[in-house]
């Protein structure tokens, strides 16, 4: 099986890509036409909610990730609720998420929402098989059996991240150098490459499941983490 970590950039979207336990192989890919690349791969684990609440309670996921991750809380984001999902500005997304969920969105949070539209619409045609949630922090935390509490984007940061990837026979440094500049920030590679390792022990069945007993939305989807 061909599998793909997908993280979002800027100019689209950063991919980790290798057969099944072959980290080793791993090469990088640009994306701008993510339909089109999913045709190209068997399964791919992506940093982007799929699933949305309809009220009067959230997703149970952001809280089992935080859960998971005690003192890098802040790096997960709050989801919206699917009504929401579809206003253009963000004045009446957030107020449309705070009737149907009591709170309102941040702006870093509608700042997404194009992707989130996007993988939504990908995921409820290709299905759950072919595409699934995950998060780099939870994946890092996987790892090394402890939440990453270095900032990415700093020095020591990426080396703890590189120094865990390449312990899993990614060749982290190698993807870094293999960046493409303006297209995409050595954090986006690094985390492309921790979700693929997660990618890798789902199809593996060697993955853990966020939360436990997920529920699913409206619209049929599960809605969880994979690490």
């Amino acid at each position: 099986m061909l599998l793909a970590g997908i993280d979002g950039c800027p100019t689209g979207w950063v991919a980790t890509v290798a057969m099944a336990e072959s980290a080793a192989s791993a090469r990088l890919h640009h994306i701008t036409d993510l339909a089109a690349f999913l045709q190209t791969v068997d399964f791919g684990l992506i940093d982007m909610p799929i699933g949305f609440a309809s009220g009067p309670a959230s997703r149970d996921v952001e809280p089992a990730m935080r859960a998971a991750l005690k003192g890098k809380a802040s790096s997960v984001f709050p989801t919206p609720c699917r009504m929401a999902l579809s206003e253009q500005v963000y004045f009446d997304a957030s107020f449309v998420n705070e009737q149907a969920l009591g709170k309102r969105l941040p702006k870093q949070t509608f700042m997404l929402f194009p992707k989130m539209r996007e993988i939504d619409a990908l995921v409820r045609t290709l299905g759950q098989s072919r595409l699934r949630e995950g998060h780099p922090e939870v994946s890092f935390a996987a790892m090394s059996g402890a939440p990453v509490l270095s900032r990415k984007r700093r020095p020591e940061g990426q080396a703890d991240r590189v120094l865990l990837l390449e312990r899993q026979g990614l060749p982290a440094t190698a993807l870094l150098s293999a960046r493409i500049k303006g297209k995409m920030a050595d954090d986006d590679i690094l985390d492309s490459a921790a979700l693929w390792w997660s990618a890798n022990r789902f199809c593996a069945g060697r993955h853990i499941t966020l939360p436990p007993s997920p529920s699913k939305d409206a619209t049929g989807l599960e809605m969880s983490v994979i690490a």
